[in-house]
């Protein structure tokens, strides 16, 4: 009886605290049946990348391993894209108010259009 094993494509070691060795962050990449060490943090596969961030995650500050694009901006947490959308409806009711309050001005009121 055969057996077959899938191997990932690649593996991304991550140690904060360098308690791996000196770097912070390992990328091996599958080479026929091997693992080799390489610099490229793009997964092909999925078109995504992994990244060093510095900032702010779940009220603790430090750097932080992130999913990224590949121009590499980082792909934004749940929590940060609720936070995008409130500024954006918030804007959007602040650009709202600027309109009626300028047609109030021009003696039509808003809430009759």
């Amino acid at each position: 009886m055969s057996q077959c094993t899938l191997l990932p494509q690649s593996i991304n070691l991550y140690g904060p605290n360098q308690q791996l060795a000196e770097k912070t962050l390992y990328v091996y990449e599958l080479r026929g049946t091997r693992y080799f060490e390489t610099s490229e943090t793009l997964l092909q596969q999925v078109g995504l990348g992994i990244t060093l961030w510095e900032g702010k995650f779940e009220d603790r500050q430090d750097i932080w391993l992130r999913w990224c694009y590949q121009d590499g901006t980082v792909l934004l947490t749940g929590d940060e894209r609720a936070e995008q959308e409130r500024q954006r409806a918030e804007q959007a009711e602040q650009r709202t108010q600027i309109l009626a309050e300028r047609l109030r001005a021009m003696g039509i009121d808003p809430e009759t259009l």
